[in-house]
C-alpha cells in the first residue's frame, strides 16, 4: 500500500517497463481474482481523482486540530494556518501551547520567527492526513473482497505482504461520490467525512487518525480562496536565510533494529522525531505517539546510538531534522 501525499504542486513522469515472467507465491492462498482486482483499482482511482484539486490558486488553509492525549505539558487543542499568496509566497503559523512559531517563504529567502519551545513531535501528523489521506495499491497488497459497507460505501478487504509481515487492511469509498471515507492499514485508522468543494474537486472537513482503539488528532479543516492579503503578509527581513539550493540527505552508518523477542507474531513500529547533527550523531528524540509508551522508551535509547553520513546543503555538512522507526517484532 502507498501513501500518495496530496501536495501543492506535481510532476509528470513517463515509465517504460519491460514485460516480465513471475510466479504465484505458494504461501498465498487463494489466489487473486484480477477482476476483483481490477473493480478495486478503479474504486481507489475514483476517489483519488475527485479528491485531487485540478489548481492550487492563491488560498488561506486553517486546520483546528484537537489531540485528545496530548504529551505530558502539551496542550489538548492547537491551530494550524497556511497561507499562499501565489508561487514562491506562502506563510505558515503554528499556535499549539508554547510552540507558536510563524515561518514565511518569499522566493528563494526563509524567515521563521522563532521561540524557545521545540516542535511537538504529534505536529508530524497533520501533514500526513491534511488536505488528504489518499493511497494507492501497489505490488505488496492482494485484493480479498469488496463488501457493501455502512452507509452506501464500498469497502475493499485485501491483505499487505511485505518482507516478513502481514498486514490486514480495508479501504471503504462512497458508492456514488466516490470519496474515500476510511483507510485501515493495519491498526492504523484514517477517517474522512464533511467533504467541501474546492477547485473541481472535494475534500475532507474533519479528518481522524486512530491506532487501534486510541485516538491520535482530529481536525477541523477549511480551505478558502484568497488574495487580498496586506502588502507585507509575506515580507521577510534582510537577515532571512535562503533555501537550500543543493540538499543531500543523511546516510546511514550504523542503525541496527531490536533482536526478535517472544513468540509472538506481532510487529510494533515506533517512529521518532529527532535531529541528526553535522557530526552524523542523534539527539532531541521524542516519540510521536504514545500508544506503547515502553516501546518508545526503548527505542529511543536504541536511536540515540545510531551514526550517519550527515545531511548537506550546498556541500556543507547540515543538521537535519527527520523521522526514524524501530521495528519491534515479538513483543
Amino acid at each position: 500500500m502507498h501513501a500518495a501525499r496530496l501536495l501543492f504542486a506535481g510532476f509528470v513522469c513517463s515509465l517504460v517497463v519491460n514485460a516480465q515472467t513471475a510466479t504465484m507465491r505458494p504461501d498465498v492462498r487463494p489466489p487473486e481474482d484480477p477482476r476483483m482486482r481490477a473493480e478495486a483499482v478503479a474504486l481507489l482511482e475514483r476517489a483519488n481523482r475527485v479528491s485531487t484539486p485540478a489548481r492550487w490558486p492563491p488560498n488561506q488553509m486553517t486546520l483546528r486540530f484537537r489531540v485528545p492525549d496530548p504529551t505530558p505539558g502539551d496542550p489538548v487543542e492547537g491551530e494550524y494556518v497556511s497561507s499562499i499568496g501565489g508561487p514562491g509566497l506562502r506563510r505558515q503559523e503554528w499556535r499549539y501551547g508554547a510552540f507558536q512559531p510563524t515561518q514565511i517563504r518569499n522566493g528563494q529567502r526563509l524567515g521563521i520567527t522563532h521561540n524557545t519551545a521545540a516542535r511537538p513531535p504529534i505536529l508530524e501528523l497533520l501533514p500526513q492526513i491534511t488536505p488528504i489521506f489518499l493511497v494507492r495499491f501497489d505490488h505488496e497488497d492482494i485484493i480479498r473482497s469488496i463488501t457493501n459497507g455502512p452507509d452506501a460505501s464500498r469497502c475493499i478487504q485485501f491483505d499487505s505482504v511485505f518482507g516478513d509481515r502481514q498486514q490486514s487492511c480495508e479501504i471503504c469509498v462512497d458508492a456514488a461520490q466516490g470519496w474515500l471515507l476510511s483507510a485501515r492499514l493495519g491498526d492504523q485508522v484514517t477517517r474522512n467525512s464533511k467533504f467541501f468543494a474546492f477547485e473541481g474537486a472535494f475534500l475532507p472537513g474533519h479528518v481522524e487518525r486512530w491506532v487501534g482503539d486510541h485516538e491520535l488528532m482530529a481536525v477541523d479543516s477549511e480551505i478558502v480562496l484568497k488574495s487580498d492579503y496586506p502588502p507585507d503578509f509575506f515580507s521577510v527581513p534582510q537577515s532571512a536565510s535562503y533555501l537550500c539550493q543543493n540538499f543531500r540527505r543523511a546516510y546511514a552508518e550504523n542503525t541496527p533494529q531490536p533482536p526478535l523477542q517472544g513468540s509472538s507474531p506481532d510487529v510494533h513500529d515506533v517512529r521518532l522525531v529527532g535531529m541528526i547533527g553535522t557530526n552524523g550523531h542523534v539527539s532531541g528524540l521524542r516519540a510521536i505517539d504514545q500508544v506503547r509508551p515502553d516501546l518508545s522508551d526503548r527505542a529511543i535509547q536504541l536511536v540515540s546510538t545510531w551514526t550517519y553520513a550527515p545531511a548537506s546543503c550546498n556541500g556543507q555538512p547540515a543538521a537535519w531534522q527527520t523521522v526514524f522507526t524501530v521495528h519491534f517484532k515479538g513483543s
